[in-house]
Parts: C-alpha cells; structure tokens; sequence
C-alpha cells in the first residue's frame, strides 16, 4: 500500500488532480501497490473517473461537520459539506472509500461526536476509519486558537487552549476521543493516529487491538523507567 503525501494535498486545484491522475497511472503500471488518496478536497471524484476502481481507495479528511468552524482552522480548503458530498459520490458508484476523522478539537460529548461523524462518512461503507486529534507543529496551536476566536467560536478557542497548556487535559482529550471512536468499530476496523510520551505509552499500547496506532520516538529506556 502506497499512501499520497500527507502534507500536500493530492486534489487542491486541477493542476494537481492531473499530476495525481499521472502519478498513480504510473505506480499501477509498474508495481502491485495498492493506492490510499487524502484530501480535503471535493475534487476526489474527477480522479476516480480517470482510474480503475480495484487498487485505489478514496478518503476525505474533516475532522467536524460545522462549515463555519472548519473555515476558521482550516483556512482554503473545501467546506467539510462538500467533502462529504464528494465522499458519497464516491461510495454511490461503487468506488473504495475509508473514512479519516481529523483534526478534531476537543468536545464537550465525545460519545455523540463519535457518533455524528460516523454517520456523516458513511461509515459501514468505509473499509477503514482513521482518526487524530489536532498536533502540535511550531506555533499552529496558537494560530488555532486565534483564528478560533477571531470568527467568533470562544468556546472552542478556550478548551482548546484550556489542553494545549495541560498535559494532563491533553492526554484526558486524546484518550476521551479515542474510546468514544473505539466503542462504534469491530475489531480492525478504526485506525487511531496517537503521538506518545514514555508516560502515556503503556496505556496506549495497552489498546492496539482495539485501534490505538503509536507514534513518536519513545526509547526502551525511557519506557522501562516508567513501569
């Protein structure tokens, strides 16, 4: 399996979309890769339509169904409506898609969250569900918050900042996230992107199979010191 870049968008504009179209050409000619493609674009589908169905599966990246909110922390991208629009299109003709839950702020009902996005991606049509909660890379956090409260959403603005200063608020959000993600899936099925720490990996580990995915460098050491 061959994943598209995760920091570069394989469908923002149609310059793109026809490198893209190209690009995968090329890897199904030469290898037996099969191909997963992220976007937070709509344009997914004039891709599809340009290659064969069996080797590529098709996902769109939002992390909440509120348009207003997603266009105050994800500046020029797609309305998280028309992701989804070009998601069931997909699904409708018979294309393989995966569902991918993220960025996801903070909630105050995790449980119905989890709940609202499943249903939004279609999930029982999705081969797989992968989720995140927000990262920290450089100074994004603080842009976050700022552009959070500048279009008028205080409330998220300050829980999410309220975790980004707390490391245990932090830990409490991801794990919050996770278990309410976990408890919808049968086994196998949700793919939970988790950064960790030689604090938290134990519990995370603990909860691999029922999804937890563990990233970051956490040393034997640093870990043993820990238990």
């Amino acid at each position: 399996m061959i994943y598209a870049s995760p920091l570069v968008d394989i469908a923002a504009n149609m310059d793109l979309v026809r490198e893209t179209i190209e690009v995968c050409k090329l890897i199904l000619a030469l290898t037996h890769w099969q191909i997963r493609l992220l976007s937070k674009s709509n344009l997914l589908p004039i891709i599809a339509r340009e290659l064969p169905r069996d080797r590529i599966i098709y996902g769109v990246s939002t992390g909440t169904l509120d348009d207003k909110l997603a266009v105050a922390f994800e500046q020029g991208t797609p309305l998280p409506s028309k992701r989804l629009q070009s998601l069931h299109w997909l699904q409708d003709n018979g294309y393989r898609t995966f569902g991918m839950i993220c960025p996801s702020l903070p909630q105050t009902e995790y449980d119905a969250f989890a709940r609202e996005m499943s249903d939004a991606i279609r999930a029982e049509k999705c081969e797989h569900i992968w989720a995140e909660i927000i990262n920290v890379r450089g100074e994004s956090m603080t842009r976050t918050v700022a552009a959070l409260c500048a279009a008028g959403f205080q409330t998220e603005a300050h829980e999410l900042h309220a975790v980004a200063t707390d490391k245990a608020a932090w830990e409490c959000y991801a794990r919050k996230t996770f278990l309410a993600h976990a408890q919808l899936y049968p086994p196998g099925k949700l793919r939970f992107l988790q950064y960790v720490t030689a604090d938290s990996y134990a519990w995370w580990a603990a909860r691999e199979n029922l999804g937890a995915i563990l990233l970051g460098r956490v040393t034997v050491n640093s870990i043993a010191r820990t238990q």
